[in-house]
């Protein structure tokens, strides 16, 4: 992977908790000696998956319509346990079906409707239904120099964001 002083393959991964699991196979021994840092981002608290929600919402034009209560919010929090990629699953079928009802504002009865559907359609099994309570969030207990690896990561992905919606815009003006 190097040719005298200059590496060949730089790579940036992100993955889930099971890419981190599979990095920790015997079989991934070679890749995982190559690795320079890395860092598990934790799940989020309520108020990071409220703004998490919002965040998301804000870019693709949301206005405050449909509304979303508080107690959603939070359930959505607990249902998922702070993880996005299971925010995005409720959230996604949560908006599907009001889009398709023609709702204009959500509470938890909706966001029950949405978890009850994903449990019956994936099954007990499935890592949404395993989340009864919200769970604390853990401790960072990282070195302080891979948080400030990680927060230059997270400040450069803020660039790259703002960079992509100021070439957008003109085209959002068009719509």
């Amino acid at each position: 992977f190097q040719l005298g002083e200059q590496a060949l393959l730089q790579s940036f991964l992100i993955g889930q908790p099971e890419l981190r699991d599979m990095m920790h196979g015997q079989h991934m021994q070679q890749l995982r000696q190559r690795v320079i840092a890395s860092y598990h981002l934790g799940p989020m608290d309520k108020a990071e998956t409220q703004a998490y929600i919002e965040h998301r919402l804000v870019h693709v034009g949301w206005k405050g319509d449909p509304s979303i209560d508080a107690a959603a919010f939070e359930l959505v929090y607990t249902l998922s346990g702070g993880i996005p990629r299971r925010i995005n699953t409720i959230c996604n079928r949560l908006l599907l079906a009001g889009y398709l009802q023609e709702k204009h504002a959500f509470g938890t009865d909706d966001v029950q409707a949405i978890a009850r559907e994903i449990h019956e359609e994936l099954g007990p099994e499935t890592a949404l239904a395993s989340v009864a309570v919200a769970r604390a969030r853990e401790a960072a207990t990282a070195p302080a120099a891979v948080l400030q690896d990680a927060g230059a990561v997270l400040a450069r992905l803020r660039e790259m964001d703002e960079r992509i919606d100021q070439r957008l815009a003109p085209y959002r003006e068009e719509q």
